[in-house]
C-alpha cells in the first residue's frame, strides 16, 4: 500500500467516521454506507488532501464495482504525472 493510499484510507476513519475495520483495497465504495452526498464530500476531501482534481472520467462514484483500490489507483496515477 502506497502511503497516499494509506492517507486516503485514514480520511475515511477520521472525517468520515468509516470502520477500520472494513477499509481494504478490494472493498467496493458502495459497501462503506455512505450516502451519495457523503460519498462526493469524500471525494472533494480527498481532492484537498492531495492537492488535485480527479476528472470526472477518470472516478465515478455511482459505478458500482468502484473499489477503494481503484480510487488510489487513479491517486497514485495523477499524483505521479
Amino acid at each position: 500500500m502506497t502511503s497516499q493510499c494509506a492517507c486516503f484510507f485514514t480520511l475515511l476513519i477520521n472525517q468520515f467516521g468509516v470502520d477500520a475495520q472494513i477499509i481494504e483495497p478490494g472493498v467496493a465504495v458502495a459497501d462503506m454506507g455512505l450516502d451519495s452526498l457523503t460519498l462526493m464530500e469524500f471525494i472533494f476531501a480527498a481532492e484537498d488532501a492531495f492537492s488535485l482534481r480527479i476528472p470526472e472520467d477518470k472516478l465515478n462514484p455511482q459505478q458500482a464495482n468502484l473499489t477503494l483500490g481503484a480510487i488510489c489507483q487513479v491517486i497514485d496515477g495523477m499524483r505521479a504525472a
